[in-house]
């Protein structure tokens, strides 16, 4: 006869699967978690924010809201730690207090992550290591998703030496975990040994982003920038991002996206070495309203060169350009002539053209009259 389990048990040890199968969930790189950059300096917009919001950060994305509360800002380096530890784990198991523990040696953590074998600095680099997971430990994450749902969350509850596997262990929160089996989640463990010969964070965080797309895609750069937190409103930050892009391209290439500089577009063609897991939940689908199509007769191009009234000031329309991911149009980034640049999201999942005659709609209720 069959050992009942209850539904909490059996959920959590679906959970486990889960991990044992993922890196990363979606939402976790599709919003600003973790900082595209190696290390944030004192001086930088992102941090001198951070600081003057005692120790909070809010990034406002096409796909939600975080909030993030510590002692320090994550970053790319966070990031890779964990995905090594996620790969490279010796054991996970489920607890009955509704959390996960993931066992894992430091020695294979850290080989993993620098490439090199253990060395005379070998207590240096461990303390080293265990101070970034407590770094990751002490934030607390607060995501709003496009829905209005919120999950309020740290990534780790506990950092622990477990004499009996003479090994060290993270807990995963169990409100993390909830926010875990509820999300699609991605396999990119054949990429990373990869990924982490990158030596550029930014590259390395859109890299990951573009993980994160099931189908093709086309992105303008202003976007992916503005989902992974980089502080677009720094002319001189943002030519610091243009000019290291130009150099990575080739090393973009190699993991199916391509980007033009001189577009400054995106491309991704997909990667048959990410895999993806579903939500451990089904949401049932909303039901489709078909309403009547206005007649319009005006297209997108008719409308390059005309004024519009945007945040108070008359701009010129100087392009119109659609993002996609696979065949559904996601949103159309406007370009103007002060660059004053902004999207259109498509809220509502229309098909290309009913979204096409709502943008042109859209901006025909912004045009200047004199």
């Amino acid at each position: 006869m069959p050992m009942k389990t209850d539904n909490q048990q059996l959920t959590l040890f679906n959970v486990v699967e889960k991990i044992e199968s993922s890196t990363s969930t979606i939402t976790e790189l599709r919003i600003p978690i973790f900082s595209p950059v190696q290390k944030l300096s004192g001086n930088s917009v992102t941090a001198r924010e951070f600081k003057n919001n005692g120790g909070i950060r809010t990034i406002h994305t096409s796909w939600g809201k975080v909030e993030i509360r510590g002692r320090k800002l994550l970053t790319q380096v966070h990031r890779d730690l964990l995905d090594c530890i996620y790969t490279h784990a010796a054991k996970i198991i489920p607890l009955p207090t509704e959390e996960v523990v993931i066992i894992f040696s430091q020695t294979k953590i850290l080989k993993e992550y620098s490439g090199e074998e253990k060395s005379n600095s070998w207590e240096k680099q461990t303390k080293w290591l265990r101070d970034k997971i407590k770094e990751i430990r002490d934030i607390t994450i607060n995501y709003v998703n496009t829905k209005g749902d919120s999950f309020d969350f740290n990534l780790i509850s506990h950092l622990d030496y477990l004499e009996e596997h003479k090994a060290y262990s993270i807990t995963l929160d169990k409100r993390y975990l909830k926010f875990y089996e509820r999300e699609l989640s991605i396999n990119y463990k054949k990429e990373l040994p990869k990924l982490l010969k990158v030596d550029s964070a930014l590259t390395k965080a859109i890299i990951r982003w573009f993980f994160t797309h099931k189908k093709e895609s086309r992105f303008k750069l202003l976007t992916v920038l503005d989902a992974l937190g980089f502080p677009t409103d720094s002319p001189k930050s943002l030519q610091v991002a243009k000019r290291e892009l130009k150099y990575r391209v080739e090393e973009l290439q190699s993991f199916g996206i391509d980007y033009s500089p001189n577009d400054e577009m995106f491309y991704y063609l997909g990667n048959s070495g990410v895999g993806f897991i579903p939500s451990l939940f089904n949401y049932s689908s909303v039901p489709f309203v078909v309403t009547e199509k206005p007649e319009i007769n005006t297209t997108t191009k008719d409308l390059i060169g005309e004024a519009i009234l945007f945040d108070g000031d008359r701009v010129l329309l100087k392009n119109i350009s659609y993002e996609t991911e696979g065949a559904f149009v996601c949103a159309a980034y406007i370009e103007t002539d002060d660059q004053k640049n902004f999207r259109i999201v498509n809220k509502n999942q229309l098909d290309s053209d009913e979204f096409e005659t709502e943008v042109i709609l859209y901006l025909e209720s912004l045009l200047y009259k004199e």
